[in-house]
């Protein structure tokens, strides 16, 4: 699977999760089962999920500000 079966995936899920927000359904809590769905007619997502499913990204930025503020007296 390449470049295009990762962007099939990716709309894929977006497709799906924006379908569920637009039918009032709480996504946060049922995110997970929504992909799973999606994922079950779409090889490329259900590939994606697979690979990628326990996945997490919470990482803190190891980017600082190159300007800081500076205060003004009005």
């Amino acid at each position: 699977m390449g470049i295009a079966a990762g962007a099939e995936a990716n709309r894929v899920a977006l497709e799906a999760m924006i379908k569920a927000r637009n039918e009032g359904r709480d996504f946060y809590k049922e995110g997970p089962e929504i992909l799973k769905k999606a994922a079950s007619s779409n090889r490329a997502l259900d590939t994606a999920l697979a690979t990628w499913g326990d996945i997490s990204f919470n990482y803190e930025s190891t980017d600082t500000p190159d300007v800081v503020a500076t205060p003004t007296h009005s």
